[in-house]
Protein backbone atom coordinates (compact mmCIF):
# COMPACT_ATOMS: atom_id res chain seq x y z
CA UNK A 1 0.00 0.00 0.00
CA UNK A 2 1.18 3.21 -0.84
CA UNK A 3 2.31 5.59 1.41
CA UNK A 4 -0.11 8.37 -0.58
CA UNK A 5 -2.94 7.49 -2.31
CA UNK A 6 -3.60 7.78 -5.49
CA UNK A 7 -6.34 10.92 -5.33
CA UNK A 8 -3.72 13.22 -3.72
CA UNK A 9 -1.14 14.97 -5.26
CA UNK A 10 1.08 15.16 -2.52
CA UNK A 11 1.39 13.76 1.02
CA UNK A 12 0.78 18.03 1.86
CA UNK A 13 -2.72 17.82 2.27
CA UNK A 14 -2.70 15.03 4.70
CA UNK A 15 -0.44 16.72 6.83
CA UNK A 16 -1.52 20.12 6.56
CA UNK A 17 -4.29 19.99 9.26
CA UNK A 18 -1.58 19.06 11.77
CA UNK A 19 -0.02 21.76 12.78
CA UNK A 20 -3.04 23.67 12.40
CA UNK A 21 -4.91 21.37 15.26
CA UNK A 22 -1.41 20.88 17.38
CA UNK A 23 -1.18 25.11 17.46
CA UNK A 24 -4.47 25.94 18.23
CA UNK A 25 -4.76 23.70 21.04
CA UNK A 26 -1.12 24.99 22.25
CA UNK A 27 -2.65 28.15 22.04
CA UNK A 28 -5.71 27.38 23.86
CA UNK A 29 -3.74 25.46 26.66
CA UNK A 30 -1.69 28.40 27.22
CA UNK A 31 -4.32 30.93 27.22
CA UNK A 32 -5.75 28.87 30.09
CA UNK A 33 -2.86 28.62 32.03
CA UNK A 34 -1.97 32.58 31.37
CA UNK A 35 -5.10 33.25 34.11
CA UNK A 36 -4.81 30.67 36.39
CA UNK A 37 -2.77 30.13 39.31
CA UNK A 38 1.15 28.94 38.68
CA UNK A 39 0.82 25.35 36.99
CA UNK A 40 4.01 23.45 35.42
CA UNK A 41 1.86 20.98 34.25
CA UNK A 42 0.07 23.24 32.26
CA UNK A 43 2.49 25.22 31.14
CA UNK A 44 5.00 22.04 29.80
CA UNK A 45 1.80 20.68 28.35
CA UNK A 46 1.63 23.92 26.23
CA UNK A 47 5.43 23.33 25.37
CA UNK A 48 5.19 20.59 24.14
CA UNK A 49 1.92 20.98 22.15
CA UNK A 50 3.84 23.60 19.99
CA UNK A 51 6.82 21.63 20.21
CA UNK A 52 4.52 19.02 18.42
CA UNK A 53 3.04 21.73 16.14
CA UNK A 54 6.51 23.17 14.81
CA UNK A 55 7.38 19.71 13.77
CA UNK A 56 4.45 18.94 12.34
CA UNK A 57 4.78 22.29 10.52
CA UNK A 58 8.11 21.29 9.34
CA UNK A 59 6.26 18.29 7.65
CA UNK A 60 4.06 19.87 6.04
CA UNK A 61 6.27 23.31 5.10
CA UNK A 62 8.92 20.58 3.33
CA UNK A 63 6.25 18.57 1.62
CA UNK A 64 4.15 21.58 0.08
CA UNK A 65 7.53 22.64 -1.14
CA UNK A 66 7.69 19.04 -2.73
CA UNK A 67 4.31 19.16 -4.30
CA UNK A 68 4.20 22.67 -5.35
CA UNK A 69 7.32 22.62 -7.08
CA UNK A 70 6.15 19.31 -9.40
CA UNK A 71 2.84 21.83 -10.15
CA UNK A 72 2.05 23.53 -13.61
CA UNK A 73 0.30 26.67 -12.79
CA UNK A 74 -1.31 29.79 -14.11
CA UNK A 75 0.15 33.17 -13.74
CA UNK A 76 -2.82 34.27 -11.07
CA UNK A 77 -2.05 30.38 -9.29
CA UNK A 78 1.33 31.22 -9.42
CA UNK A 79 0.72 34.59 -7.37
CA UNK A 80 -1.69 32.78 -5.12
CA UNK A 81 1.00 29.99 -4.75
CA UNK A 82 3.92 32.32 -4.16
CA UNK A 83 1.86 34.06 -1.24
CA UNK A 84 1.03 30.84 0.41
CA UNK A 85 4.66 29.75 0.15
CA UNK A 86 6.08 33.34 2.07
CA UNK A 87 3.37 32.82 5.12
CA UNK A 88 4.31 29.07 5.20
CA UNK A 89 8.12 29.53 5.26
CA UNK A 90 7.14 32.75 7.87
CA UNK A 91 4.93 30.61 10.23
CA UNK A 92 7.16 27.40 10.20
CA UNK A 93 10.32 29.14 11.56
CA UNK A 94 8.28 31.60 13.64
CA UNK A 95 6.96 28.06 15.69
CA UNK A 96 10.06 26.26 15.56
CA UNK A 97 12.20 29.18 17.05
CA UNK A 98 8.97 29.69 19.51
CA UNK A 99 8.98 26.40 20.74
CA UNK A 100 12.75 26.03 21.44
CA UNK A 101 11.78 29.51 23.74
CA UNK A 102 9.04 27.43 25.57
CA UNK A 103 10.84 24.42 25.96
CA UNK A 104 13.81 26.64 27.36
CA UNK A 105 10.57 28.91 29.46
CA UNK A 106 9.80 24.95 30.54
CA UNK A 107 12.46 22.85 31.47
CA UNK A 108 15.77 25.33 31.69
CA UNK A 109 14.33 28.55 33.82
CA UNK A 110 11.19 26.58 35.30
CA UNK A 111 9.83 30.34 34.60
CA UNK A 112 6.60 30.96 37.20
CA UNK A 113 6.53 34.60 36.22
CA UNK A 114 2.96 36.05 35.19
CA UNK A 115 4.18 38.26 32.90
CA UNK A 116 6.59 35.87 31.29
CA UNK A 117 3.74 33.45 31.14
CA UNK A 118 1.10 36.54 29.75
CA UNK A 119 4.34 38.23 27.12
CA UNK A 120 4.41 34.40 25.78
CA UNK A 121 0.52 34.61 25.27
CA UNK A 122 1.19 37.30 22.99
CA UNK A 123 3.70 36.50 21.00
CA UNK A 124 2.04 33.10 20.37
CA UNK A 125 -1.01 35.00 19.17
CA UNK A 126 1.42 36.85 16.94
CA UNK A 127 1.83 33.17 15.52
CA UNK A 128 -1.53 31.79 15.33
CA UNK A 129 -2.37 35.37 13.43
CA UNK A 130 0.24 34.02 10.73
CA UNK A 131 -0.76 30.55 11.08
CA UNK A 132 -4.21 31.69 10.18
CA UNK A 133 -3.45 33.69 7.11
CA UNK A 134 -1.18 30.71 6.18
CA UNK A 135 -4.44 28.75 5.81
CA UNK A 136 -6.26 31.55 4.57
CA UNK A 137 -3.70 31.27 1.29
CA UNK A 138 -3.86 27.72 1.24
CA UNK A 139 -7.74 27.41 1.54
CA UNK A 140 -7.99 30.30 -1.46
CA UNK A 141 -5.48 27.48 -3.33
CA UNK A 142 -7.46 24.92 -2.91
CA UNK A 143 -11.33 26.32 -3.45
CA UNK A 144 -10.84 29.00 -6.33
CA UNK A 145 -7.87 27.11 -7.84
CA UNK A 146 -8.75 23.74 -7.33
CA UNK A 147 -4.92 23.17 -6.76
CA UNK A 148 -4.89 19.51 -5.59
CA UNK A 149 -8.55 18.88 -6.37
CA UNK A 150 -8.86 19.79 -9.70
CA UNK A 151 -7.50 17.55 -12.62
CA UNK A 152 -4.02 18.20 -13.27
CA UNK A 153 -3.45 21.34 -16.01
CA UNK A 154 -1.65 20.34 -19.20
CA UNK A 155 -0.27 24.32 -19.85
CA UNK A 156 1.20 26.49 -17.57
CA UNK A 157 4.72 26.87 -15.99
CA UNK A 158 6.01 24.83 -13.16
CA UNK A 159 5.99 27.02 -10.18
CA UNK A 160 9.28 27.60 -8.34
CA UNK A 161 10.36 29.00 -5.11
CA UNK A 162 10.49 32.74 -5.63
CA UNK A 163 14.16 33.73 -6.42
CA UNK A 164 15.73 30.52 -7.62
CA UNK A 165 15.70 29.80 -11.40
CA UNK A 166 12.94 27.42 -12.89
CA UNK A 167 15.86 24.59 -13.62
CA UNK A 168 16.77 24.28 -9.59
CA UNK A 169 19.57 24.82 -9.78
CA UNK A 170 20.74 26.86 -6.75
CA UNK A 171 22.37 30.58 -8.60
CA UNK A 172 19.66 33.43 -7.84
CA UNK A 173 17.40 35.09 -10.81
CA UNK A 174 19.23 38.60 -11.42
CA UNK A 175 16.22 40.85 -12.89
Amino acid sequence: MPLIPDWAPSIHPLLVHFPITLLITAFTVDLIGAWRPVSAPVRDSASWLYCGGALMALAAYFSGLGGASTLLVSFDEDIALTAHFTWAERTTWFFVFFASFRLSMSYIWHSTSRWLRVASLLISLTGVGMLLATAEHGGRLVFRYGVGVSPVPTSGHLWTVPGQPPDGSSQRNTR
